[in-house]
């Protein structure tokens, strides 16, 4: 049951085409979102359902008449109203057999056998806005509810003029056949009804008898000739919502009657919050508007509103405006819009990858426009023409050069010979657009289906190649490749034989239950793919990560919890995957993870052969310039001198350092150096000993298994 009390809530009318010789028709069906009235209907009228979903809706303006065109007329709802709750097989309902001959075109089952219902005191007011003030109107409402109470309806229409009329919608005996105590004929109809001279008129519903009162139907004919206000449709932004980075503003000028635009006021607002009172704080003519947020916007909310204004007819239309954008973020912030089908909408990955960020501290922005099972060809055509699944328009938003990075994921099997000219066309617009706005342009690529073979991995990696270097021929920044394929195959080998066989407890990781279906993953495999994300666009290790992802399941969201151990894991393996794949963009030395106690053993080597260094002490001047001098002005800056990582992987040893940029210019070296016993030195890398760097911080880790216990850094200048 839904209850509004108290609020605006908006709804959907229709208004026909005017001409002299034709009567102009506006239709809603009030009730249940399972029982719609589709248009056109059997006598060629089109419908808009105002139904329980209905308050998600901030507001609905220029309403659609029945021949699909706009009408400028805007519509609320206030008061306290309840959409009848039963399903589709409940009993208790209006009329299945409405009587065309008194109810003529509102004589649709769908629309008189729901409604919404009023009880007590409460009363439901209709408030239509724009309406053409020089038209005269006829105003039909019917409802019917299926019971053998006597219920009455009052409905008072006030526009110039007020008027009330009685219907009753149920008792014994006033319908026939299998539904005799269902209102089925009854009619309530008010003549030569003039809106306000700004064009309002109002509808109240309450209950005259009975314990609840109904509206199931609405009809308002124009009679007489008229001219529509104009309307501004499509309100939106584009934008990743920081400081330093343009918010676009856009929408269409639509009239009824073909009136040129005039002097329409485009603008932007300010809110400390979505519920808080704006302030204006930018104002520009017709044609959209570009805001660029600055440091007093940071954490609070902006908004794009216009008010369409014609040249010649009725001139003003109603204000609309854009969703709020926001908080604002700082200039700091990675942003990255993702385009894809189910891999990424399932799994939400953009949310995930904001999720797992925000454990690190990573500040981060997302955007998305997503649906499931449609290919590139349709993400472009249809990013301008209208909502697809979820997000907003890839096309705005690109455009907007607001984006780090944009990631396409081509359809599963876009990447096939048959399909992949078509893939590299559209590929190659996306990748264009982005790249004109100076905006890192990534592949999403993906995995066999599950019946298929694992080696196809290869294949698909061939033709994701294939569509990078292609896009990216003439382009300032070569397009990347985010290799999610290629890590849940690693994941899934060495779950079976490798780094992961100990959790592959009663076959529970073979590859088989990696799926959902033949093609798309489950939680865990999902989570791969995120972690790839993570590591390709951050540019770091996803090690250490929370083990915590989203139900994969199509649009489900719900919170997933994993195996802490056997992720940390996974993530170790992801990262390898991502350091070493060609053109993923990360360039980092990254060894294999593997399991010590399963690994040939280094005590069969030839021993290292050792060194020693004359001079033992330090030069503390050369100390400085290795590691960068101290507020001191003399010592080194003991943070940058190695010391041990905090908190460790679990199972390893990792010793971090920073390298002063100004000591590698002046070709000084840094070569680590180890013992087992703190006399004999070599420079000879251990076995399982991982050496990375990340700008100037280098890190060394190696299983605490090892029997190399001891490690110094040999730092020296030429």
């Amino acid at each position: 049951m839904n209850v509004f009390t108290s609020r605006l809530l908006p709804f959907i009318l229709s208004l026909g085409c005017h001409t002299e010789a034709q009567v102009t028709s506006l239709y809603v069906d009030f009730g249940n979102s399972w029982l719609r009235t589709s248009g056109p209907d059997a006598q060629g009228h089109y419908w808009t359902n105002a139904t329980q979903e209905t308050d998600q809706i901030p507001g609905l303006f220029d309403l659609v008449g029945d021949d699909g065109r706009g009408t400028g007329v805007s519509l609320k709802l206030t008061g306290t109203v309840v959409f009848n709750p039963w399903g589709a097989n409940a009993s208790a309902w209006g009329t299945e057999n409405p009587d065309q001959s008194t109810l003529g075109s509102l004589a649709i089952p769908s629309a008189v056998w729901d409604w919404l219902t009023v009880t007590g005191s409460q009363v439901a007011t209709i408030t239509l806005s724009k309406l053409p003030p020089d038209g005269s109107y006829r105003l039909s409402l019917v409802a019917s509810r299926d019971s053998v109470q006597r219920r009455v309806t009052e409905y008072t229409v006030s526009g110039l003029t007020t008027d009330s009329r009685e219907l009753q919608t149920s008792g014994s005996g006033i319908g026939i056949g299998s539904q005799p105590n269902a209102n089925r004929s009854g009619v309530a109809i008010f003549e030569n009804v003039s809106p306000t001279a700004d064009g309002h008129l109002s509808i109240s519903v309450r209950c005259k008898e009975g314990d609840a009162g109904y509206l199931g139907a609405m009809r308002l004919e124009l009679m007489s000739p008229a001219n529509f206000a104009p309307a501004a449709t499509e309100v939106r932004t584009a934008g990743s919502g920081r400081v330093g980075f343009p918010q676009t503003g856009r929408y269409v000028f639509k009239d009824r009657d073909g009136d040129p635009e005039g002097a329409s006021t485009c603008f932007w607002e300010r809110a400390s919050s979505i519920t808080a009172s704006p302030v204006r704080i930018s104002e520009s003519g017709a044609g959209g508007s570009v805001y660029i947020p600055t440091s007093q916007d940071q954490g609070a909310y902006v908004r794009f509103g216009v008010v369409p204004r014609a040249a010649n007819g009725f001139v003003e239309g109603t204000v609309i405006y854009s969703n709020w954008v926001g908080p604002i973020a700082s200039t700091d912030t990675f942003a990255s819009f993702h385009i894809g089908s189910s891999y990424t909408q399932w799994a939400n990955i953009p949310l995930q990858l904001k999720n797992l960020s925000a454990s690190r501290g990573v500040k981060t922005l997302t955007g998305w426009q997503a649906t499931s099972g449609q290919n590139s060809r349709y993400h472009w055509e249809n990013g301008l023409n209208g909502l697809i699944g979820a997000g907003t328009y890839s096309r705005h938003e690109l455009v907007s050069g607001s984006w780090d990075a944009v990631v396409l994921q081509p359809y599963n099997s876009e990447w096939q010979p048959a399909q992949i000219a078509q893939a590299q066309d559209y590929a190659k617009r996306f990748y264009s657009l982005a790249d004109s706005r100076g905006t890192q342009f990534y592949f999403y690529a993906g995995w066999p289906s599950r019946s298929q073979s694992i080696g196809t991995q290869a294949s698909i990696n061939a033709a994701f190649e294939t569509l990078r270097s292609s896009v990216s021929i003439g382009g300032s920044k070569p397009a990347l490749i985010i290799p999610s394929g290629e890590a849940f195959k690693a994941v899934i080998q060495e779950a079976e034989s490798g780094y992961l066989k100990s959790f592959n407890v009663n076959h529970s990781l073979d590859r088989v239950n990696w799926y959902l279906d033949d093609l798309h993953p489950n939680d865990l495999g999902a989570y791969v793919s995120v972690l790839t994300h993570y590591a390709t666009l951050m540019k770091r290790s996803p090690v250490g990560l929370p083990a915590q992802a989203l139900d994969a399941n199509f649009y489900n969201d719900n919170p997933v919890s994993l195996d802490p151990a056997l992720c940390r894991r996974i993530q170790e393996i992801v990262w390898w995957v991502v350091a070493n794949y060609p053109n993923s963009g990360v360039s980092e030395v990254v060894a294999k993870p593997v399991d010590s106690l399963t690994q040939p053993s280094d005590a069969n080597l030839p021993p290292p052969v050792y060194i020693t260094h004359v001079g033992g002490a330090m030069d503390p001047a050369l100390l400085a310039l290795a590691f960068g001098v101290s507020s001191d002005g003399v010592s080194a800056n003991s943070s940058n001198l190695p010391h041990p990582t905090s908190p460790m992987a679990p199972g390893k040893i990792e010793i971090e350092y920073v390298i002063n940029p100004d000591a590698e210019s002046q070709q000084v070296t840094f070569t680590p150096e180890w013992s087992e016993n703190l006399v004999q030195w070599t420079q000879v890398q251990p076995a399982l000993t991982v050496i990375t760097r990340t700008n100037q911080t280098v890190r060394v880790s190696w299983p605490n298994t090892s029997r190399w216990r001891f490690i110094r850094l040999y730092v020296s200048k030429p």
